[in-house]
């Protein structure tokens, strides 16, 4: 039987469900990264010996799996005052609302 337009889904994994063997490789990786954080630390120091700014990349690669990404906030101001001083205060937001 031919798929037509407008036919509903039949079988197969519903919307949203995970792919098994992903979720399997993910569990694998988390579990060779968890049982190597040891190691893991010694081969950085051995690399940033050698060469800090390729263990500073490893470690920002690294933070990207395991780190939100936050949103970049640009805030233009205009004046003809000279600025002395800028204070930035970063704020955990709680949802007291719910």
């Amino acid at each position: 039987m031919a798929f037509k337009e407008g036919h509903e889904k039949m079988g197969g994994r519903q919307k949203g469900t995970p792919n098994k063997s992903t979720n399997k490789i993910r569990e694998a990786f988390t579990r060779l990264v968890e049982h190597n954080l040891d190691n893991m630390t010694e081969w950085l120091e051995k690399v940033a010996k050698n060469n800090p700014e390729k263990a500073l990349t490893i470690i920002n690669q690294m933070a990207e799996y395991t780190t939100p990404k936050l949103a970049r906030v640009e805030n233009k101001i205009e004046t003809d005052e000279q600025i002395n001083e800028v204070k930035i205060e970063i704020v955990k937001r709680t949802n007291t609302d719910e």
